[in-house]
């Protein structure tokens, strides 16, 4: 029973940091189109802190309960990506 909840750990990981790259190409795209600054390296930070919390849970508990170190990477994984987000939501809809 744990190896499956650790493959659909990994599986649903693996569609997060899909969907951050989907954006970070989106935001990279605008930014070669519209040539503005759309602040798409913003979304390289969370790609990279967001798996690796995910990781360190997977080695350490992977009950995602009580893991500082994990907790710290997701949060500001989290942080970053919710900044790149409403900055890239700004800028595309023309918000300053």
């Amino acid at each position: 029973m744990e190896a499956l909840t650790i493959v659909l750990d990994v599986l649903s990981w693996l569609g997060v940091g899909l969907l951050i790259f989907f954006l970070w190409r989106i935001a990279r795209f605008y930014e070669r189109s519209s040539n503005e600054t759309a602040y798409s390296w913003l979304f390289l930070p969370p790609m990279l802190l967001l798996p690796a919390g995910a990781v360190f849970y997977l080695i350490e508990d992977p009950s995602f309960v009580q893991s500082m170190g994990g907790d710290v990477l997701l949060f500001i994984g989290g942080g970053l990506l919710l900044v790149a987000s409403v900055l890239l939501h700004q800028v595309m809809m023309g918000e300053r």
